[in-house]
């Protein structure tokens, strides 16, 4: 018998080992900047250099005319100006704009303890409509005849006319009346990354009125139901440090309560410009990055429900015009309350969870400030998101948003997918099982507002209950109202004032066993819940912030 022995081929297994080597570095690397990725977007926050130019808007977000300050000349519609400090533009100026007038420092080396005191910075003319002479208290008069007239401090907002500004133009700037809510330049300290040179916030300091100072940090979503929220975000920058005011991007709001954690023990304030979803995911980011200590959370309300906004006082919806001093002055009169916060547990039902298959054995967590529905109620909701999220939807306000609601309630009047709800769910209060009447709806609710304004409790006073309720009603008091709904016509019914709910019972904890597919919504936002087990328990209270203004 012979045998052949083959030759030993080494390049094989070198390029093997070559291939796998490349394939090893390269998920190395990868994973490396997942991770860096992960640990350094919430706990590092980059800013513009401090030698930067204006920040140029276009004029169409002021509700007034203006003027050039380069060529003193009226701007068309196609002008530009500063939202840090208000300089203004034509569009054959911008350069000359840029080299000429100053803007607001972002940040300057003179520490906030160090005694130093701060210069105003003055820009000419532009002044709003009513502006009074912090000299001569009298009205600075701008529509006699065209031009600049008067002079305005970016920082501390005072203003006075040509003749009297030799009185001030040389005294030092105090950051005015709203100086409690803002960050000044010598409070910010920053470094450069030697990696990637870039400047990033290393602390804030507090300025010398730290007895009194509570920053405020403003956060817009311009993915709100109005398009409101770019004009906020300029005008606030206007009067604020630039850097406070945040505009939401894919990340969330992260960055933005970083200055929260760094101004600790300093209590910050917080607005939020949005709808009850903003508001809720700016809630939940405050709870998972462990802020402390809690910020005090305001809302201007820019969404098409704002169901929180109407309980705290804040109105249905935001002004026609956004004037910022009104606003912040709303905020620093504002009183402090407790919202509840509840942490829905649900448990999905499948035959392959006890396999613990990826997402059939997950249980979800989420938190819920407002309300929390079951039916026809949240199929409209969800009807509405899915045609806002298209190609379609092209432009966007709070009538067009009202307009749908409107067309999708109609067709469950006709269609009604939720009917005989009771059916197909059980609804537990405090452990004890609920007989359930006719039903197209199921509402839990933490705050008396509901379907863009729908006070259910207090509608449905001294009407019978499946359960004994108390005939108070408070959003501190770890207690949740049930109701129910009968139809989408019911829900018509409800928001004009014609019918009652139906009062279903009060709980420290509810538990609702769904046994179908049914739509679901939190807090406005909806999704279609496969059979579950859901429990709702308290966890804890929000700082929020009401407003007195009568």
């Amino acid at each position: 018998m012979r045998f052949s022995l083959r030759p030993f081929s080494t390049t094989g297994v070198m390029l093997d080992f070559s291939f796998t080597l490349f394939v090893s570095v390269l998920l190395g690397l990868g994973l490396m900047w997942l991770a860096g990725r992960y640990f350094l977007k919430e706990d590092v926050v980059y800013i513009p250099d401090n030698c930067r130019r204006h920040a140029w808007k276009s004029v169409k977000l002021l509700s007034r005319s203006c003027v050039c300050s380069v060529c003193d000349t009226s701007m068309s519609s196609n002008g530009h100006f500063c939202e840090s400090c208000g300089v203004c533009s034509d569009n054959g100026c911008v350069r000359k704009a840029d080299e000429k007038f100053p803007c607001k420092q972002l940040r300057i080396r003179s520490r906030a303890d160090d005694g130093t005191t701060s210069r105003h910075l003055w820009v000419k003319g532009n002044l709003p409509l009513g502006s009074e002479c912090s000299v001569c208290l009298e009205d600075i008069d701008q529509t006699s005849e065209l031009g600049l007239f008067g002079q305005r401090c970016a920082w501390c907002q005072r203003m006075a006319h040509d003749k009297c500004f030799s009185e001030v133009s040389s005294t030092l700037c105090d950051f005015g009346p709203f100086k409690e809510m803002i960050f000044p330049p010598k409070c910010i300290l920053a470094a450069r990354s030697k990696v990637a040179q870039k400047v990033h916030l290393t602390g804030i300091i507090p300025p010398e009125w730290k007895e009194n100072w509570r920053p405020l940090i403003v956060v817009a979503n311009s993915k709100s139901g109005s398009s409101g929220a770019d004009q906020v975000v300029s005008l606030m920058r206007g009067i604020l440090h630039p850097l406070q005011v945040f505009e939401l991007g894919q990340h969330g709001p992260h960055e933005a309560l970083q200055w929260a954690i760094l101004a600790a023990p300093t209590r910050c304030r917080i607005l939020v410009a949005g709808g009850d979803g903003t508001v809720g995911w700016v809630l939940n980011t405050i709870l998972q990055m462990k802020v402390e200590p809690h910020p005090e959370v305001a809302i201007l309300p820019l969404g098409t429900g704002n169901d929180l906004s109407r309980v705290l006082g804040w109105g249905a919806e935001g002004p026609d015009e956004f004037d910022p001093i009104d606003y912040l002055t709303r905020i620093a009169q504002a009183e402090t309350v407790q919202l509840d916060r509840w942490l829905a547990e649900i448990n999905t039902h499948s035959s392959l969870a006890r396999f613990h298959v990826p997402g059939f054995s997950q249980t979800r967590h989420f938190y819920m400030y407002n309300y929390l529905s079951i039916g026809v109620d949240a199929l409209v909701t969800l009807n509405f998101h899915k045609a806002r999220e298209s190609s379609f939807y092209l432009y966007s306000s709070r009538f067009v948003n009202k307009l749908l609601y409107l067309c999708f309630g109609t067709q469950q009047v006709m269609q009604q997918d939720c009917v005989e709800l009771e059916k197909h769910l059980d609804l537990y209060l405090d452990g004890m099982r609920i007989d359930l009447p006719s039903l197209q709806s199921v509402v839990v609710l933490n705050i008396d507002s509901w379907g863009a304004g729908v006070k259910l409790w207090e509608m449905s006073k001294n009407s019978p209950s499946h359960s004994p309720m108390k005939e108070i009603h408070s959003i501190s008091d770890g207690i949740l109202e049930v109701f129910g709904v009968v139809s989408s016509f019911h829900i018509a019914q409800l928001q004009v004032g014609l019918s009652k709910p139906v009062r279903l019972g009060q709980a420290k904890s509810v538990r609702i066993v769904l046994k179908r597919t049914l739509p679901m919504q939190a807090d406005g936002e909806p999704w279609m819940q496969s059979p579950c087990d859901i429990n709702i328990q308290h966890y804890g209270q929000a700082t929020m912030l009401k407003d007195v203004k009568k």
